[in-house]
């Protein structure tokens, strides 16, 4: 019998509550995060250089995924807005009523803009990855906030502005779109290089006009900004 309740005592003090495992999960993490994980410039320049000179069938693939580097750090950008809202919001004791209307606002168009980065941009060429890192670096830049005010601007503008960028581009494809360049590619680990083509890819066969583009500095884009009513 007492050998039942020790066990039952051992097992009870093993039992974590939920919030007490979230934040020894979140300080993991936190010390996870602290190490270097971001690609550097110097990074993305070379595995751009190699990209550009991959067999088609793989390239625009390879743009994607480097063009995808940016958009999620935009994705996350927004929901970071969205968290530094709340806390300055608290701190600036901004009512809990405008606190929840402005989230009930603008949750919606920020999720919607959300699910169309995670799953519907495509890059076929360098000239579009240029633009899209041109615009989005642009507007990470613009967009940074120090007040709830601020934020909350932002949160209003932004979503909407970055989405209409990518369409305006042409980044963006419907899921019609996405279907057929799924089933044009589910044959892209069947492509064989042609006789004589290799991996290898030396940077001495770039012609000049694969690589027109120098980024500029990021152009400040004009954004009109509306104030939700008060």
């Amino acid at each position: 019998m007492q050998d039942e309740k020790k066990s039952i005592q051992e097992n009870n003090e093993q039992v974590v509550s939920p919030s007490l495992r979230t934040q020894r999960i979140m300080e993991y993490l936190e010390d996870l995060w602290k190490c270097p994980h971001t690609p550097s410039h110097n990074d993305l320049r070379r595995v751009t250089e190699f990209v550009v000179n991959l067999p088609e069938a793989y390239r625009s693939i390879a743009l994607t995924t480097i063009a995808n580097h940016f958009v999620n750090s935009m994705g996350l950008h927004i929901l970071d807005l969205m968290a530094m809202f709340q806390q300055k919001a608290e701190q600036e004791e901004v009512s809990r009523k405008e606190r929840e209307r402005t989230f009930e606002d603008i949750l919606p168009d920020a999720f919607q803009a959300l699910d169309v980065l995670n799953k519907q941009v495509s890059v076929q060429s360098l000239d579009s990855l240029a633009a899209l890192s041109n615009f989005t670096i642009a507007l990470y830049t613009l967009s940074r906030a120090d007040s709830s005010e601020e934020a909350q601007t932002w949160l209003y503008e932004l979503p909407k502005s970055y989405q209409s960028e990518l369409m305006s581009e042409n980044l963006v494809v419907n899921s019609q779109d996405q279907e057929r360049e799924a089933n044009s590619s589910s044959n892209w680990l069947s492509y064989q290089p042609k006789q004589g083509q290799g991996y290898i890819i030396g940077t001495d066969t770039v012609q000049a006009t694969e690589l027109p583009w120098i980024v500029p500095s990021p152009e400040l884009l004009p954004i009109s900004f509306e104030k939700p009513a008060a």
